[in-house]
């Protein structure tokens, strides 16, 4: 049963530092372990400290007994917080990181010693800099700012009352030599502070690094066909309204072209989903070859593919998808599913108009794709023209020999 007063139980969970940051054991796991070691690096410091003080006593600059209140305080403080992380008391609390007690611990106990022992004041305020920068253990940042601004009261009424006592220790050889490992231990440790953080930093920013490689795989992902590797509709309409955009600021050409495998569920229905998915795959690929970086291939849904060719005139574009067409008639498809398959496609063409939302410019190519299938199939339509067949091959309806296969002007289109 979770305690009444444990995170999980608050109205704002959100911790500073604590193992509820990301909800995870990994985390909860890694953030003990790193608890641990700063809690180390702190016990370690006031041993340094303690240490330091015993020098000081033993030069005459603070009473024995004094010091003594100190180490006993300070002994059961650490003891405590121990006993507190080992038996995993301190995350049913509100402050699983024990910011409060470290602090308080740390803070009372230096100007406990300062108060009894002024001629130490220059340890002292070293100490309580370097104990503020354990300030990323508050549970919040009012914690923080409420615990030093309480601190700096106090320390300004020490100073007003004892200020007339305080004194660095440097008027003899041992006091000199104390007050430099005053300020080599409150750098080391600030230093230690600093590289464990930078070194989190330079972890962060390695996993970000991942998570936006990993964003953007999964937006190429979701923008991609996994079967043929151009665009999906959704990438590939993306980019038709990014070229319908540039158009209507720059009013530069752009022309559509849907292209539709003729008889493809006959494809399917006689050489099977694995052959019908081969023919899939080369047309993709053939189509994102003869284009140019600037266009779009997408796969527009099943067997229909949607060309988005941006600075196209009409009869440019019409250059173009005769070379395709060509190509995909071409390919040897006897090598690649059977020997008896040819493949050919049926393609619509319009050129988008200003000011019209891109569903029209496609909607008259599919017109002009199903008017080209009602023609004949295997042909080139451009919107509102007749449908073109294919040099060598007669209208649909003409039979080989008349004059309308040598004339296709001549032939009436249905």
């Amino acid at each position: 049963m979770t305690p009444p007063d444990s995170p999980a139980n608050t109205t704002d969970s959100r911790l500073l530092w604590g193992p509820e940051a990301a909800g995870d054991t990994d985390y909860a796991a890694r953030w003990r372990r790193r608890t641990w070691q700063l809690h180390g690096s702190v016990v370690l410091s006031h041993l340094y400290a303690l240490l330091l003080f015993v020098g000081h006593a033993w030069a005459g600059y603070a009473p024995w007994q004094a010091l003594g209140w100190y180490a006993l305080w300070i002994g059961a403080g650490m003891g405590f917080i121990t006993w507190a992380y080992a038996s995993g008391w301190s995350q049913t609390r509100r402050d699983p990181g024990m910011f409060l007690a470290h602090q308080l611990i740390a803070i009372s106990g230096t100007l406990g010693l300062w108060m009894a022992a002024p001629q130490v004041a220059f340890q002292a305020m070293v100490m309580l800099l370097a104990f503020s920068a354990d300030g990323f253990l508050a549970r919040r940042r009012t914690s923080f700012w409420m615990t030093w601004g309480c601190t700096l009261v106090a320390v300004a009424a020490i100073v007003y009352v004892l200020g007339p006592q305080m004194r660095m220790t440097t008027d003899t050889p041992a006091g000199q030599l104390l007050a430099v490992a005053v300020m080599v231990g409150g750098v080391f440790r600030c230093s230690l502070l600093v590289t464990y953080f930078r070194g989190m930093q330079y972890r962060l920013r390695g996993a970000h690094d991942q998570l936006a490689g990993a964003l953007a795989r999964i937006e190429s992902l979701a923008r991609s066909d996994e079967l043929t590797g151009v665009a999906n509709r959704r990438g590939v309409m993306e980019r038709l309204q990014q070229a319908q955009q540039a158009v209507e600021r720059q009013g530069t050409p752009l022309c559509v072209a849907l292209l539709d495998i003729d008889h493809f569920k006959q494809i399917n229905d006689r050489y099977g989903h694995d052959g019908g998915d081969t023919v899939l795959r080369a047309f993709g690929q053939l189509l994102a070859a003869q284009v140019r970086a600037i266009d779009c291939v997408g796969r527009y849904g099943g067997e229909e593919f949607l060309l988005v060719l941006p600075g196209t005139t009409p009869s440019q574009a019409q250059v173009l998808l005769e070379r395709v067409r060509q190509h995909i008639a071409e390919l040897p498809w006897a090598q690649l599913v059977h020997a008896d398959l040819q493949v050919h496609c049926t393609v619509g063409l319009s050129a988008y108009r200003l000011g019209e939302p891109t569903e029209a410019v496609i909607s008259r190519a599919d017109a002009a794709m199903y008017a080209g299938k009602a023609a004949g199939r295997n042909r080139i339509v451009l919107e509102d023209a007749p449908a073109l067949a294919p040099a060598g091959l007669p209208p649909a309806g003409v039979p080989e020999g008349t004059a309308a296969q040598r004339d296709p002007a001549s032939a009436k289109v249905e």
